[in-house]
């Protein structure tokens, strides 16, 4: 038997505890046997390798000098060895010396896939949510068991979780305040469409684009979706087309009015038949992404710092709100009103809810359920 042979034997009875095997020729394999067949410099050599060993196991620095005492005497790494086996073999002593605690555990088996949204389901859906994480691509797989590693997924009122495998996972997917539509480029239909899920029922809208702003107003029953040179708004009960002409950027609604970037800390609220109905401008609105127009137009929420800034329609502070948040929530953004009275707020924490409905007046709030973990992820928010 060879060498490599002898010192295979060697480390499989310091995992056991029992003596050798005898080989062919009757011997038993020992240390000094295993050194004989190594060259003379030998030693040197599988210290050095032995050293290598260990620090690649990532072994604490105070272990490492009587394991690699340990990989010497047993022999497994001095001499000539295949290169695949070294590291293997320093393992499996490894094993030996920390005792039953070291245990490789088996590998997980594959989480089951999340559930493909249904046609028509009875619930309505809380809010939507795009995941792109790449951080920990061993453990999200692509619509497993947590989530998809790139697309979007919905969370119903129950916390039930299905995936939207139809849902193009680089554009715009929005879900109507009431929770009972969702909005979506389709990947099989190649075009935005209106998906019922009370009914089932899916909607074209006319559009060649996938890069589009899509929003629906307060009562969920219109869908403006933004173009490059108009904003197309769709009735989700009757299938009317209306087309309201420019080239300013959707920002959200006013009740049935749409409200478009004016300038650069500038928004106007127009109704549908383009016709100007209001042009605030303040420099409080120098994102207009982040404000968002009460339902009858007279004032507008936008966070600033760690309050939120009520405007009046002449761009004037009216109240500065100081929402009661957890000592580790930030604010980051006002997503939409959730009533007269109400505005919906994006404030991830430590440990703690990240979406919460506010109380424009008094800055009182109430956590979303089930919504600890769209922290630092792309949302739209449904019925809550």
């Amino acid at each position: 038997m060879t060498g490599w042979a002898e010192r295979q034997a060697r480390a499989a009875s310091l995992l056991t505890g029992r003596s050798a095997p005898r080989l062919a020729d009757g011997k038993r394999t020992t240390a000094a046997t295993s050194h004989a067949a190594a060259p003379t410099n030998s030693k040197h050599a599988s210290t050095t390798a032995s050293q290598a060993e260990v620090r690649a196991l990532a072994v604490p620095e105070q272990e490492r000098p009587a394991l690699t005492a340990r990989l010497h005497e047993a022999a497994v790494i001095p001499g000539p060895t295949p290169a695949r086996f070294p590291k293997l073999i320093a393992t499996l002593c490894l094993l030996a010396t920390a005792g039953s605690a070291a245990i490789i555990p088996p590998s997980a088996p594959q989480p089951p896939l999340l559930p493909v949204l249904p046609a028509a389901v009875a619930e309505p859906v809380r809010y939507g949510m795009r995941v792109q994480d790449e951080r920990f691509p061993e453990r999200i797989k692509p619509f497993r068991a947590t989530e998809p590693s790139e697309g979007w997924l919905v969370v119903g009122a129950s916390g039930q979780r299905w995936r939207l495998p139809d849902a193009l996972p680089a554009a715009d997917v929005q879900v109507s305040p009431d929770g009972r539509k969702l909005a979506y480029y389709s990947l099989t239909r190649m075009q935005v469409v209106i998906h019922d899920i009370t009914t089932g029922a899916l909607q074209p809208v006319p559009t060649p684009f996938y890069e589009v702003r899509l929003s629906f107003s307060p009562d969920s029953r219109l869908l403006a979706m933004e173009q490059p040179e108009e904003v197309i708004v769709t009735d989700t009960r009757s299938g009317a087309v209306r087309r309201v002409p420019g080239d300013e950027l959707l920002v959200g609604w006013a009740g049935d009015r749409l409200v478009l970037s004016h300038s650069f800390d500038g928004i106007k609220i127009v109704a549908l038949d383009a016709s100007l109905i209001a042009k605030i401008q303040a420099p409080e609105l120098d994102d207009q992404g982040n404000a968002t127009v009460s339902p009858d137009g007279k004032e507008i929420a936008v966070p600033s710092g760690q309050r939120v800034l009520i405007l009046g329609q002449d761009g004037k502070v009216l109240r500065k709100i100081h929402p009661h948040l957890p000592p580790t929530a930030e604010l980051r953004r006002v997503y939409r009103w959730a009533g007269p009275t109400e505005v919906v707020l994006y404030a991830p924490g430590y440990r703690s809810a990240t979406i919460y409905v506010m109380n424009v007046h008094t800055g009182a709030t109430r956590p979303v359920p089930y919504a600890p973990e769209v922290a630092g992820r792309d949302i739209t928010i449904g019925a809550i």
